[in-house]
């Protein structure tokens, strides 16, 4: 009896927290559409990117059309490339800040322990930043190339009439 109530318990859960996740989801509901006038991003190996043909200067200026698309996965990945890639310039003034503040020492064994993990730890969080902008990339790609299904009722201005039309739209 103890089991079957951990088991309905366990079951219960599981369909009211994947209720929960569907209904935030975007995958499964939009609520504004995807705007007409963004285009693909290109990626040309590590950190170079196109966007409509020219060559952007840095993943930052990513920011304006990630912003556009309005999607809650892509923001987010991108705010983990930003907030990463400020952690790692802060980490490269640790060797700085050691000269500054204990300066009779000189280049002793703790300076290069103190030089090399800041190095270490500036390019570890370059890397994950790097591989999160790929992902927001990803994923905006990936919405941009989502089927469009559009209905529309326009007025005829001759006839004053609306006319009805449908249509379908994808990407390959």
């Amino acid at each position: 009896m103890r089991y079957f109530f951990l088991f309905v318990l366990l079951v219960s859960t599981h369909l009211i927290v994947a209720q929960q996740r569907a209904g935030e989801d975007t995958v499964y509901y939009r609520s504004a559409p995807i705007p007409r006038h963004l285009l693909p991003i290109e990626r040309a190996g590590g950190t170079i990117y196109f966007y409509g043909g020219k060559r952007l200067s840095s993943p930052y200026s990513l920011e304006v059309p990630f912003y556009e698309l309005n999607d809650p996965t892509v923001t987010h990945h991108f705010r983990t490339f930003r907030t990463l890639r400020t952690l790692s310039q802060l980490t490269s003034v640790a060797t700085l800040a050691y000269l500054i503040f204990a300066p009779g020492r000189g280049r002793d064994g703790a300076y290069w322990i103190v030089y090399g993990s800041s190095i270490a730890a500036s390019l570890t969080m370059s890397v994950i930043g790097n591989r999160q902008v790929n992902k927001a990339v990803t994923r905006y790609n990936e919405l941009l190339l989502q089927t469009r299904i559009g209905l529309a009722a326009p007025i005829i201005p001759l006839t004053g009439q609306p006319a009805v039309g449908a249509g379908v739209a994808w990407s390959f």
